[in-house]
């Protein structure tokens, strides 16, 4: 009986000091990324672990990348601008590959904040700090030809919208501000309304200004306004976040969480606002605005093939009173806007730091044509395809 027992516990000593379980754990190891063509991908960046054992490493000149040991078996993901990312579920020395986009974007120059007017050689944007910009830009170059900080209170700069030439814009505890840019170079103070609060989403119609609370559910105050900067609170609506606001002539629609998707409010008599439309949609998490439809985002995709499929809802209100619902629109990533009937702009799906540019039909589908995924912390700033502005950069959509 002893000696079973002693044999017993020898196997389990000798299975522990097994070279490969060591090798697993401590050796680091290589792993080689490709392309579709079987080209070696170099820069690519591999990424996985967590905390203590979170590693970042790029691939060199051959698409070798050599990875510690903690990472073996575990999940990582890979990933390059103008690539699709790929998550690889159990990293294990091997080849994998990425796949080119069918487009790509080419790098022009550096850009500060979002974009208030973007068109044909001109772009105007405006930063966090309140810090206005005017560029001027080609195929090949950006170059900044004015800025000026619009006013000593304009900071922490919330949500940012142009009137035709009026640029209105909110901020944190400094109210709303108000300015002409008809001469871009040199832009002019209208008046200011000191409304107290973390203002976010907005809409202006005639001297009713609407402010919504994205942080805290309600109050939407409807307010009275003049250019003295004089306002009054007209009425107030509790109990709806705010993340998105717009308006369809008297009526403005909200979206917040899924009983906000959206909710719809008839301002005609300002004072006393009437509730059309609340949407309740458990299965969607959010949403935007494109024209007169309101897209509505679902909380998870499904596989197709080799991608990811996520069906967005699309809910036409030409009529606020009656929103119909259209046909679904499918796509690869988790799309935050849409720039025409046939370009969008999103988060690739299985790698959310990687914006996608997305090409396709409003009426259909949209397709991941071109992606970046270095430095993207500061989203996309604006578009005006084939021109993007994405992680304070801006970029132009080419074939390849």
């Amino acid at each position: 009986m002893k000696k079973t027992i002693y044999i017993a516990l020898s196997i389990v000593i000798l299975a522990g000091c097994n070279d490969d379980n060591l090798t697993d754990s401590g050796i680091p190891f290589q792993i080689t990324v490709l392309s579709q063509t079987g080209i070696p991908v170099e820069d690519a960046t591999v990424e996985g672990g967590f905390d203590w054992t979170f590693y970042r490493v790029q691939t060199n000149a051959a698409g070798v990348a050599t990875l510690p040991g903690t990472a073996r078996g575990e999940r990582a993901v890979i990933y390059k601008t103008n690539f699709l990312p790929v998550i690889i579920s159990i990293i294990t020395p091997n080849q994998y590959t990425l796949n080119e986009t069918s487009r790509k974007l080419n790098l022009i120059g550096s850009v500060s904040g979002k974009a208030i007017r973007f068109r044909q050689n001109e772009l105007i944007t405006l930063d966090y700090g309140g810090t206005y910009h005017l560029y001027s830009y080609n195929d090949q170059s950006i170059s900044e030809t004015f800025n000026r900080h619009l006013h000593d209170s304009a900071t922490a700069i919330q949500e940012i919208q142009l009137f035709g030439d009026t640029l209105w814009f909110t901020t944190h505890n400094s109210g709303v501000f108000v300015f002409s840019i008809q001469n871009p170079s040199s832009p002019m103070f209208l008046f200011q309304l000191p409304v107290s609060g973390y203002l976010g989403p907005f809409v202006v119609k005639d001297s009713i200004l609407v402010l919504g609370d994205q942080w805290n559910p309600g109050p939407l105050r409807i307010m009275v306004y003049n250019p003295s900067g004089e306002f009054r609170e007209l009425s107030r609506i509790e109990n709806y976040f705010v993340r998105k606001m717009t308006r369809i002539d008297d009526a403005i629609i909200l979206l917040g969480n899924y009983e906000c998707l959206p909710t719809i409010f008839d301002i005609s008599n300002p004072s006393s606002p009437i509730l059309l439309y609340n949407g309740l949609e458990w299965e969607y998490q959010t949403g935007f605005f494109y024209n007169h439809l309101t897209i509505l985002t679902p909380k998870s995709g499904e596989y197709s093939g080799s991608s990811m499929r996520l069906v967005y809802k699309v809910l036409d209100l030409s009529n606020p009173a009656n929103p119909s619902l259209k046909y679904p629109v499918a796509a690869d990533s988790w799309i935050t806007g849409v720039v025409s009937d046939s370009f969008a702009f999103g988060n690739y799906y299985f790698h959310t730091q990687t914006v996608s540019v997305l090409r396709g039909s409003i009426s259909s589908s949209f397709q991941t044509v071109a992606t970046v995924s270095e430095n993207t912390i500061d989203g996309v700033g604006g578009a005006y395809p084939p021109f993007f502005i994405i992680g304070g950069r801006l970029w132009k959509l080419v074939d390849r």
